[in-house]
């Protein structure tokens, strides 16, 4: 994998199944997760929860309570920072896994996290800002604009050196995609709030506890990289022809 890091792009060299609908797609993306857990889990905790310890530790310094809008700006933040280092890492990650049926060296996904952080963590901010615009005016057009910047993650991951126009790019690759995009995202979507429901809400002593919180916050981001997981499955069955089963 060396010559990624040499030529400045992951290459897609393996085959992989078209994205034509999307319960295939979210059968898929289940038994990739599932498959690849022991990775996906470390390559998130391993940034995710000495980043969450430090933004509860920044919080209470500050005196920021759990609630409230401030919190919300401030948890949004640091999922924005961290979630820019770690979602690049796991598309390498998975890149790897289905090229070679090996398990990444999660030190070389890091380093890969690492040169794209800047540029995904740019992009994130410009993604959450059209959503952010566009749902301002409805909720519809956000969804629209949320579903057509789907790929702008792992555009960044796998393209790199490749591809300047990231939200171009993504809106390009969607483009005729978007219902088969939107029922794949909403059931994640659910299961998201879902989580973050029965997890911050119900678990007892989790809003009581800056530790606990912390544990809890980097726990759900582990379950959220199904949507990672499904966003690179699209991607791979969109720009690739080639049609077989992808290795675990």
């Amino acid at each position: 994998m060396d010559r990624d890091f040499r030529k400045g792009y992951l290459e897609i060299d393996f085959p992989t199944e078209p994205f034509d609908s999307p319960l295939p797609l979210l059968r898929d993306s289940v038994r990739v997760f599932f498959s690849n857990l022991p990775f996906l889990a470390a390559a998130t905790l391993v940034i995710y929860l000495p980043g969450k310890l430090a933004t509860q530790f920044l919080c209470y310094l500050l005196d920021i309570p759990f609630a409230g809008l401030l919190s919300y700006f401030v948890l949004e933040i640091s999922d924005l920072l961290l979630s820019a280092l770690v979602v690049p890492a796991i598309v390498y990650g998975l890149v790897h896994r289905f090229r070679t049926g090996r398990p990444a060296p999660l030190g070389e996904s890091l380093r890969w996290g690492r040169r794209q952080w800047l540029k995904t963590l740019a992009n994130k901010i410009k993604v959450e800002i059209t959503v952010t615009l566009w749902g301002a005016l409805l909720v519809i057009p956000g969804v629209v604009a949320m579903v057509r910047l789907i790929f702008a993650d792992i555009v960044v991951a796998v393209e790199a050196d490749l591809e300047h126009e990231v939200l171009r790019r993504s809106t390009r690759l969607a483009r005729g995609r978007r219902w088969r995009i939107f029922f794949v995202l909403l059931p994640m979507l659910i299961l998201d709030l879902a989580a973050m429901f029965l997890v911050l809400d119900r678990v007892p002593g989790v809003t009581h506890s800056r530790v606990a919180f912390a544990i809890a916050d980097s726990s759900l981001a582990v379950a959220g990289q199904l949507t990672t997981v499904a966003a690179l499955l699209m991607y791979l069955g969109t720009v690739q022809k080639r049609v077989t089963k992808l290795k675990p």
